[in-house]
């Protein structure tokens, strides 16, 4: 059974989803730490994907009513901005110092001028490295945020039919996967020159999760998934998949969607519990905060537990994971809440229905 005192119907929360994008949100952080954790999970960044199907899920849980009704977009902005931004901000700030750290001890670093764009949720257009080099997985935020303002425009255009759900969700697989045969690699997203790529990554994902959300009730959704997932397969076949980009197609198109539908209807009790409601909590910060974090404490973790030993590296990760999950502990009671309940309140101007304090 699921224990109602963690149930929050109120908001409409879901545990069991924040359960599993808390768990997404480590397995991003092993994935990009392999000189701390010592072994590197090969597919483990396919958790965006994953990250994205849930944000289209909890958006048109959230939202998709209330715009259709004449929510304006100035509101959706700001509830947007103040679930988002203010860590946003500190992660990139976090980063600058970080980079700041490593130049006064002869570390080469990132472009420093990337500040002033990274900060205001834009890419920098660097020659020489990444489009967030403060801060690598900002990349998915600004992917975020470019769809959620896709998404409002679409549905305040009267495309929240369910035929154009499909539409979209098609065109968009077909966009995905067709550029992904034809260059024989799966998409990047956080480079100046794929920055496309991203998007047709979150597009993909967020149109996913909002037709799971639709038809949450109805177990036939997944049959949709499983022929879109098979007509992908039969074109890398058809095609030849010299960039072992097949396995990918399978995850993202069959796998994730159904473990979001199974998830949000089973409510399975492992996983709906106060522990994996705080695993939902931090699971923003610790996405955002473990690469600067990491980067910070490189070399004090080599020089305290120098060599390749097994205890050495089982204290390494032991340390580090202690560090992040008591910072995104703090990051969220200290900082995410309070600031966005500020922001709410600063930007109401006496509209206490339209501003509100979403779902995740």
């Amino acid at each position: 059974m699921v224990d109602a005192s963690v149930q929050r119907q109120d908001d409409g929360r879901i545990i069991s989803l924040d359960a599993m994008r808390g768990i997404a949100s480590l397995v991003v952080v092993v994935y990009h730490l392999p000189y701390i954790y010592g072994f590197k999970m090969q597919y483990a960044y396919l958790a965006v994907e994953f990250f994205f199907i849930l944000s289209g899920w909890v958006m048109a849980h959230s939202y998709e009513e209330r715009i259709g009704n004449g929510l304006p977009f100035k509101n959706f902005a700001l509830n947007r901005l103040a679930r988002l931004y203010p860590l946003y901000l500190c992660a990139t700030l976090f980063g600058f110092l970080v980079m700041l750290v490593k130049m006064r001890f002869g570390t080469p670093s990132a472009n420093l001028a990337c500040l002033v764009p990274n900060a205001f949720l834009l890419p920098c257009i660097n020659p020489v490295g990444t489009a967030f080099p403060l801060n690598g997985p900002a990349w998915s935020i600004f992917v975020e945020v470019a769809v959620n303002i896709l998404w409002f425009f679409a549905v305040w255009l009267g495309l929240s039919a369910l035929r154009w759900k499909f539409a979209l969700h098609l065109c968009f697989t077909v966009l995905l996967w067709g550029t992904a045969i034809y260059s024989h690699r799966y998409m990047g997203g956080f480079n100046p020159n794929d920055l496309h790529e991203g998007l047709y990554r979150g597009l993909l994902g967020f149109s996913g999760g909002i037709l799971l959300f639709s038809f949450r009730r109805q177990p036939w959704i997944l049959v949709y998934f499983a022929i879109v997932t098979i007509a992908v397969l039969l074109a890398f076949g058809l095609r030849g998949d010299s960039g072992g980009v097949t396995p990918l197609a399978f995850v993202v198109m069959g796998l994730l969607p159904v473990l979001v539908w199974l998830a949000a209807w089973w409510r399975p009790a492992m996983l709906e519990n106060s522990f994996c409601a705080y695993l939902g909590d931090i699971s923003y910060a610790v996405y955002l905060l473990h690469l600067p974090l990491a980067i910070l404490l490189q070399k004090p973790l080599r020089l305290l537990l120098p060599g390749p030993g097994i205890s050495s590296i089982a204290l390494k990760s032991l340390i580090f994971s202690a560090l992040l999950i008591a910072l995104s502990t703090a990051s969220f009671r200290c900082l995410e809440m309070p600031a966005r309940r500020w922001l709410l309140r600063r930007f109401r101007n006496g509209d206490r229905q339209q501003l509100s304090f979403p779902a995740r």
